[in-house]
């Protein structure tokens, strides 16, 4: 190993883990550690390196290729080589690699350490799978799909694109990744959703999904963490002396704890919750060291979001009681008698042949008197966005909810699958409700949940 003064430091704060690479050299470089001809003896092995990889993309050919296609390739032969000087013991290792080894070699070994990740993670994937959560949440069920995150292990391309994620991740984290790219972003993404998943196991399947229908009774829909909201609501029992693994804190109690908790400051409630985190792991009988680590990890961001509701008056926001969503009262929906098919055939060709929006509305108001033929014209009559709101406009509000409860709105990655007709309904749906005041949401969305089918 070639001598490196000690004055000269590498400061990994200055070392990206995304351009492992780049950032090393440009380090190096910075401290004194490399001098111009190792800089340009580096690029030199680099585009020669470069120039071979192409011609093996190109099976062989010398035909030239996009500029787009050989930078992509040149960033995966620099990702796959800065993988490899990272699982150097230190930077000043990985200095001495750079300017004593070959390029090609310790291209081949980083592509080795890809090999080992790749089977590592389709490991950790298919144990996430076998111990994935019992949950309705879209997010989560899509990202654990052989179509979205498996996906990654038939279309990754360790040869000449190996820093990129060829997957659909959606489902966020307690903990985001967002400093890692390739191979390594899918295995700590991985191996963090399966901690997570490992943990929210020790509760009752049944529990957590009372527990997120607390927290929003279309959580389904929504882009959340379970982890940090399981975790939350551990916390929250035990600060009440309650068993944490129901889950169950009364509205009561948690305004009782509210008021007890403004009363301390700052590194007095962080302590609370740290002694709190760790009945928790005790009373769950958490052994598992990386489970443990990873809990502890994520503690600092709970616990800030803890404080922050303490502060605000806002910690029914934070912790959540429990809804059980079929105790709820119900409310069930009766339309009258449909149209004779024939006179709303004609009602419909009526209103394509209508020019004027005005017209078209007072055919509607005129004709319509049951909910099933409302519901049917707004597929069928080819309305504007704009004609659709005026016809959501005469309509009363158990109507709505109706409409509501039967297209709810979906994200744009939940809404691939419904006609186009269904999305523009659901899209004027959502845009009408959320230009009523806020007590009118309230009313009529409070009415969506309590319905039933005829």
């Amino acid at each position: 190993m070639a001598n490196i003064e000690n004055k000269y430091v590498i400061d990994s704060k200055n070392l990206s883990n995304e351009f492992y690479f780049t950032s090393m050299v440009q380090e190096a470089y910075t401290q004194g550690l490399l001098v111009d001809s190792d800089i340009a003896a580096i690029q030199l092995q680099c585009l020669k390196f470069l120039a071979y990889k192409t011609e093996r993309y190109n099976d062989g050919e010398s035909s030239s290729i996009r500029v787009e296609v050989a930078e992509s390739i040149m960033k995966s032969n620099l990702y796959t080589i800065g993988l490899y000087l990272k699982s150097l013991p230190d930077a000043a290792f990985a200095v001495s690699e750079l300017k004593l080894a070959k390029i090609p070699e310790m291209y081949q070994r980083g592509r080795m350490l890809i090999k080992s990740k790749v089977h590592s993670a389709k490991h950790i994937y298919n144990m996430a799978k076998d111990k994935k959560l019992m949950t309705l949440n879209y997010t989560y069920n899509a990202t654990l799909n052989d179509k979205a995150i498996g996906i990654f292990f038939k279309l990754y391309d360790s040869d000449f694109a190996a820093h990129e994620v060829p997957a659909s991740i959606d489902y966020q984290l307690c903990n985001p990744v967002t400093d890692l790219t390739g191979i390594e972003f899918i295995h700590k993404y991985l191996e963090n959703l399966y901690l997570e998943n490992e943990f929210c196991r020790y509760f009752e399947a049944q529990d957590i999904h009372y527990l997120l229908c607390g927290y929003h009774n279309e959580y389904q829909d929504l882009l959340i963490n379970i982890f940090e909201l399981v975790v939350t609501a551990a916390l929250a029992c035990t600060l009440v002396n309650q068993s944490s693994l129901t889950l169950n804190i009364s509205e009561e109690a948690i305004q009782h704890l509210s008021n007890e908790l403004s009363k301390d400051n700052d590194q007095l409630l962080v302590l609370k919750i740290r002694k709190a985190m760790e009945k928790v792991l005790q009373e769950l009988n958490v052994t598992s060291l990386s489970l443990t680590k990873y809990i502890n990890r994520n503690l600092p961001k709970i616990t800030a979001n803890i404080t922050q509701a303490v502060k605000t008056n806002t910690l029914d926001k934070t912790f959540v009681s429990p809804t059980n969503p079929d105790l709820k009262p119900k409310v069930q929906f009766l339309s009258d008698n449909k149209m004779d098919n024939e006179d709303y055939r004609e009602l419909i060709k009526e209103l394509l042949l209508c020019r004027y929006s005005s017209d078209k509305l007072a055919l509607i108001k005129e004709n319509v008197k049951s909910f099933g033929d409302i519901e049917d014209l707004l597929f069928d009559a080819q309305l504007s966005k704009g004609e659709i709101t005026s016809v959501l406009g005469i309509l009363g509000d158990i109507e709505i909810a109706e409409l509501i409860r039967r297209h709810p709105f979906k994200s744009g990655i939940q809404a691939v699958d419904l006609s186009e007709t269904e999305q523009t309904l659901r899209l004027c749906l959502n845009s009408y409700i959320e230009q009523l005041v806020e007590d009118k949401q309230k009313h009529i969305l409070n009415i969506s949940n309590h319905l039933i089918d005829e």
